[in-house]
């Protein structure tokens, strides 16, 4: 955990002495994923992501743990995810994309580390690659009509679908089985380059996501519409990619 910050080795070492209270034995291993794993400040505060494996995750076993939830909210700790080693073995080809986001980048706080020898399917990857994309396409077009004109809206509308796209993006370039970068921005400028959008413009999304510039409400709309351009782009080139193997 040397890599990460003070903060968050701290949240991380109470929340293990919370689930070990809750699951003793049980536990199996407590794995930190996503910003909070990468370092990376979301609008000034960190989400901090933790996924709990233990040997039985049904809800009475899970139950002694609704006594720490308030304090996990109090420090920025998302709803964990309990789950079992079957639930993980039975569940790559359904939700490759998730578990290759938190395997880009984890630390490992206590515990088995049960991400190292995952493998995923192109087949899968590509599956699921092409449902999200086409399924978040269609509701940023819906929450554009509510928000048209506001600037603020439409930013914090681009920071969090970008965020949600991280999962189509790492599952894009492992189709072209490029690395992928554990950074957003190099993410963003990584799959620019592999499926020929523009990194420039790219580049500038991820500032507007993060605050670095503030555009006025005509260009921040401007800057909308070429989002979901590259993003119609991209999902065009997904659906019709075919793998190595086929």
């Amino acid at each position: 955990m040397e890599h990460l910050s003070e903060r968050t080795r701290k949240i991380a070492n109470e929340f293990v002495e919370n689930v070990r209270q809750c699951f003793g034995e049980e536990l199996l291993s407590v794995i930190l994923y996503g910003p909070a794993a990468r370092g990376e400040e979301i609008k000034g505060s960190t989400a901090v992501n933790f996924m709990v494996v233990v040997r039985d995750n049904t809800p009475s076993e899970l139950a002694p743990c609704s006594s720490f939830v308030k304090s996990w909210e109090r420090h920025g700790i998302t709803a964990p995810l309990f789950i079992t080693p079957e639930y993980i073995r039975d569940s790559l080809d359904s939700f490759p994309l998730e578990f290759m986001e938190m395997k880009s980048s984890y630390s490992v706080i206590t515990g088995a580390d049960v991400l190292k020898y995952l493998e995923f399917r192109d087949c899968d990857i590509r599956n699921e690659c092409e449902r999200e994309i086409k399924g978040k396409l269609l509701h940023l077009r819906a929450e554009y009509l509510l928000i048209r004109g506001d600037r603020k809206g439409l930013v914090d509308l681009t920071a969090r679908s970008l965020n949600a796209f991280r999962l189509v993006f790492a599952g894009a370039l492992a189709l072209k089985r490029s690395l992928v970068p554990e950074k957003t921005l190099d993410l963003l400028e990584s799959v620019a380059r592999e499926y020929d959008l523009d990194e420039e413009f790219m580049t500038e999304l991820n500032a507007l996501a993060r605050g670095e510039i503030r555009p006025d409400a005509v260009e921040t709309d401007r800057l909308f519409d070429r989002y979901v351009e590259e993003m119609d782009k991209l999902s065009r080139a997904i659906d019709v990619y075919c793998s190595p193997e086929e």
